[in-house]
C-alpha cells in the first residue's frame, strides 16, 4: 500500500511530536498555538498581560478550529451506526450511544494513536445476540468488562508487537475489502426495515456473503420516488464536499478548509431536505426515523434503577464468568485485530508512529468502563476514524470532541441530530468508501495477471510476485464471504505458507570431490528448516556411490529449528550406515550454539568438536572472521 499523506497544518512539524503529541519542549507563542493542545493556557509565558486571557481562548479557536469541527462531523455519522448495532447486539439504542462516548473519550485521552476513532461497532456487536438472549443483558456487561481487562494485560505485556506479522498484501487487501463492506452497508438505506428488526441490516460473524446483507436480507426496497429523492441527498452532500472548499478558496484563499466538507455536505443535505424537499410534498428518512437518541448520564450499572440494569445484574462468580469468558476473548480479539490494523492504516496515512501496546492498554480501558456505565462496548470505528483524517482531524482533541458532542447530542442537541437525513450520513461514507480502497493495487493486478512481453510492449512496470495478488485477493473475497478478521487471519496463514515454501527453495548444495576421489565436500546454501529438509536430502546423491570420506560445510547456511537439527542427524546416520566417515563444519554462530544447547540428541555426529583453527592459514576462516564476530555481538 502506497502511503498516501494527509495534509497537515503548516505548524504540524513544530507543534507535535513524531507520535502527534504536543512537544513539551517548544516555547509557545501566544500567536502561534500548537494545534489540539488542550493546556497550552497553562504554560509558561503563554499569558503575559491581562488581555490574553481573552485573545487566548479566540486564537486557540481559531489554530484548533479544524481539529473540532472534524470531531462533530465524526460524532454526527456515529449516530445511526450506533443505533444499528445496538439493535444488532439485541439491546435498546441507548446502550449502543453511551458505548460511542464513553469508548471514544477513553482511548482519545489514554489510546495510543491521535485522531483515532473508538465507539460501538458491527465487529464486536454481532457476537453478542446469542449471549445476550441465552442469559441477559447483565451477562453481556460482564462479557465486555472481561474483555477489556483481557485488552488491557495484552497492552500492558507489550504483545502488539504481532501487528509486525501482517504482509503488505494482507493490508492493501484489508483496506480494498473494508472500503467495498463499508460501500456496501450504505445500500441498507434503501430497504424498509421492521420497526426495531435491525438485525437484517447487519451480518453475523460468520455469516457467508454478510457484506452484500444489504441486498440479500430479504426487507423490501423503498418505493422508487422516496428512493431518488435519497439518491439526490447523496448526490448532494458528495457534490457539497467537493464543491464547497473550491468555491471558499475562491472567496479568500484561507477559508478553503474553514469547515470540513464532509460536515458541509451535511449541513447542505439537511437544509435542502426541510427547506425543499418536505416543501414540495416529499421526504426522506432523518435519523430520528432510526430511533429516538435522547438519554441521560450514566451511572454504574449496579445502581442503574431507571434502567433496570440493577436487577439483570448476575452474581459475579465462577459460573457467570464462565458463561461469558467465549464472548469476552472474542470481543477481545476482533477489537484488537480491528484496532490495531487500523492503528497501522492511520499510520501509514499520517507518516506519523501510533503505540500500538498504549492503543490496545486504551480499548481495554474504554471496553470496561463502557459496560460499567451500561455500554456494549466496541473497538475503533474503521469510518469513522478514516472520516476524521481525511477531514484534517489528527489529534487528541478532535477524536475528544467527537465524544463529547455525542454525550452532548445525548443529553440536549438531540432535537437537531434527529433532522439529519440519513443520506447525508451515507453519502459520507460513500466518500471514505473512495478513500479508503487502494484504486492504485488495481494496476498491480493487472500488471502481475498479464505476460512479460506484454508488459515490456506497454511500457507497464507495477509488477509485483503473483502470490502476493493472489494473497491480497483471497483477502478481499474471504472479507465479503465472512468477516474482516477471519480474512485477516487466512492471509497471514497464507503468506506464511507461501514464505516457507520460498524458502524451502532457496536451498542449494554444491559438490566438490577431491582429485584422488577419496574424499567429497559438500557446501550447504541457504536455510535448514522444517521447509527445507526434503530438498536438501534429495541434493545428496546416494551414498553407496560416494567416497568414503565426507565433509559438509554449513558456513553459508542456518538452522532455524528442531526439523533441521533432526536432518543433520539423518544425514550423519546416512552416511554412516553406508561406512562413511562424514563431518559437518563451519557452522555459523547461531546454528552452533543451537546445536550446543540440545548435544546430548546428537552423540556421536561429528559437528560439535573443539577445533584449533588456524585463522590466518585457513582461507575459509579467515574470509568470514569479521562475519562471525559481528553475528556474535
Amino acid at each position: 500500500m502506497a502511503p498516501r499523506d494527509i495534509e497537515l497544518s503548516a505548524s504540524h512539524s513544530k507543534d507535535v511530536a513524531e507520535n502527534n503529541e504536543p512537544d513539551p519542549s517548544y516555547e509557545y507563542d501566544p500567536k502561534e498555538l500548537p494545534v489540539g493542545d488542550v493546556m497550552c493556557c497553562c504554560r509558561k509565558g503563554v499569558i503575559t498581560s491581562p488581555l490574553d486571557v481573552f485573545s487566548l481562548p479566540l486564537n486557540w479557536f481559531k489554530t484548533n478550529k479544524t481539529q473540532i469541527l472534524s470531531g462533530i462531523t465524526v460524532s454526527l455519522a456515529q449516530v445511526p451506526e450506533a443505533v444499528s448495532f445496538s439493535f444488532v447486539a439485541g439491546v435498546d439504542p441507548i446502550v449502543g450511544l453511551q458505548s460511542a462516548w464513553i469508548m471514544g473519550i477513553i482511548t482519545s485521552l489514554v489510546g495510543g494513536r491521535p485522531g483515532m476513532v473508538a465507539g460501538a461497532t458491527g465487529a464486536v456487536a454481532v457476537i453478542l445476540p446469542n449471549l445476550v438472549k441465552t442469559y441477559g443483558v447483565g451477562h453481556m456487561f460482564y462479557a465486555i468488562m472481561l474483555a477489556g481487562i483481557i485488552q488491557m494485560l495484552f497492552g500492558l505485556c507489550k504483545a502488539s508487537v504481532v501487528i509486525r506479522m501482517i504482509p503488505h498484501p494482507v493490508m492493501v487487501g484489508f483496506c480494498n475489502g473494508l472500503g467495498i463492506v463499508i460501500g456496501a452497508a450504505q445500500f441498507g438505506i434503501f430497504k424498509v426495515v421492521p420497526e426495531g428488526d435491525m438485525d437484517g441490516a447487519h451480518r453475523g460473524l460468520s455469516q457467508m456473503f454478510g457484506a452484500f446483507t444489504p441486498f440479500t436480507n430479504g426487507h423490501p426496497w423503498i418505493d422508487p420516488v422516496h428512493g431518488a429523492w435519497m439518491a439526490f441527498q447523496i448526490f448532494v452532500t458528495v457534490g457539497t464536499y467537493i464543491i464547497f472548499p473550491k468555491i471558499m478558496k475562491c472567496i479568500n484563499p484561507k477559508l478553503e478548509n474553514a469547515i470540513p466538507g464532509s460536515l458541509a455536505g451535511i449541513i447542505v443535505s439537511t437544509v435542502v431536505e426541510w427547506a425543499f424537499i418536505r416543501n414540495i410534498g416529499f421526504r426522506t428518512n432523518t435519523v430520528s426515523d432510526l430511533a429516538a437518541v435522547k438519554g441521560s448520564f450514566p451511572i454504574p450499572v449496579w445502581f442503574d434503577s431507571k434502567n433496570g440494569y440493577d436487577v439483570l445484574m448476575p452474581p459475579l462468580n465462577l459460573t457467570t464468568l464462565g458463561q461469558v469468558f467465549p464472548t469476552a476473548v472474542t470481543a477481545a480479539a476482533i477489537g484488537l485485530l480491528e484496532s490495531l490494523l487500523t492503528l497501522q492504516l492511520i499510520d501509514e496515512l499520517t507518516n506519523t508512529k501510533g503505540d500500538g501496546n498504549r492503543e490496545a492498554f486504551g480499548q481495554g480501558m474504554g471496553q470496561f468502563l463502557s459496560a460499567v456505565f451500561g455500554g456494549m462496548g466496541g473497538c475503533t470505528t474503521i469510518g469513522q476514524s478514516l472520516m476524521n483524517i481525511h477531514s484534517g482531524g489528527y489529534t487528541r482533541l478532535s477524536s475528544s470532541v467527537a465524544a463529547i458532542f455525542m454525550l452532548l447530542i445525548i443529553l440536549v442537541a438531540y432535537p437537531v441530530v434527529n433532522a439529519i437525513p440519513v443520506a447525508s450520513l451515507a453519502g459520507v461514507m460513500f466518500i471514505i468508501t473512495y478513500f479508503t480502497i487502494e484504486w492504485e493495487s488495481g494496476w498491480v493486478v493487472l500488471a502481475s495477471c498479464l505476460p512479460e512481453r506484454v508488459r515490456e510492449k506497454q511500457g507497464i512496470t507495477t509488477k509485483v510476485k503473483r502470490a502476493d495478488v493472489y494473497i491480497m485477493l483471497v483477502v478481499v473475497a474471504v472479507t465479503l464471504i465472512f468477516d474482516l478478521a477471519i480474512a485477516v487471519g487466512v492471509g497471514i496463514l497464507i503468506a506464511a505458507l507461501v514464505f516457507v515454501w520460498d524458502s524451502g527453495d532457496k536451498l542449494k548444495v554444491d559438490r566438490t570431490i577431491s582429485e584422488d576421489g577419496t574424499h567429497v565436500m559438500y557446501t550447504v546454501h541457504g536455510p535448514i528448516f522444517f521447509g527445507s529438509i526434503k530438498p536438501l536430502f534429495e541434493m545428496f546423491p546416494n551414498p553407496k556411490t560416494e567416497p568414503k570420506e565426507v565433509t559438509v560445510l554449513l558456513e553459508n547456511a542456518e538452522i532455524y529449528d528442531w526439523s533441521g537439527m533432526v536432518a543433520i542427524k539423518s544425514l550423519h546416520e546416512r552416511f554412516e550406515s553406508n561406512d562413511i566417515k562424514v563431518s559437518f563444519r563451519k557452522l555459523n554462530v547461531s546454528s552452533h550454539k543451537l546445536m550446543l544447547k540440545g548435544k546430548k540428541l546428537w552423540e556421536g555426529v561429528d559437528i560439535m568438536e573443539e577445533q584449533n583453527l588456524d585463522f590466518e592459514e585457513d582461507p575459509h576462516i579467515s574470509s568470514h572472521r569479521h562475519l562471525h564476530v559481528m553475528d556474535q555481538h
